[in-house]
């Protein structure tokens, strides 16, 4: 009986649905980008508010496809897990996603300064 084994097994196991997880983000969690408001500068207050409400909408699709995109993973790790814990190692995650978002959040934030800025 060699229990060394399956206690190793078991902590590899571990350790790798550990460090797969990590990279995982839901949409609640991604920080928005530092954009300037310096391609906003030279537009009227209705072009803004049209990319405000362009920028609104796409954002939250991304937010959408960054949780979908999270669900997935999760179904995927657990099934690599139960069935052939080495797949673990090739389990994508949601950064480019997540990083999508957050450059469109950016945005977001910085055409909503200038709308302030504008006083429209």
């Amino acid at each position: 009986m060699n229990i060394n084994k399956y206690l190793t097994f078991g902590l590899a196991a571990s350790i790798t649905v550990v460090l797969s997880g990590c990279n995982n983000v839901a949409s609640n969690e991604v920080i928005a980008d530092n954009v300037s408001g310096y391609a906003y500068d030279n537009m009227t207050c209705s072009a803004l508010e049209s990319e405000i409400d362009y920028l609104q909408r796409a954002a939250s699709t991304a937010a959408g496809v960054v949780d979908k995109k999270k669900s997935s993973q999760q179904g995927k790790s657990a099934a690599a897990f139960l069935f052939f814990w080495p797949a673990l190692l090739i389990v994508d995650d949601n950064s480019l996603e997540a990083q999508k978002y957050a450059r469109l959040k950016g945005e977001y934030e910085a055409a909503l300064r200038e709308h302030r800025k504008k006083d429209c």
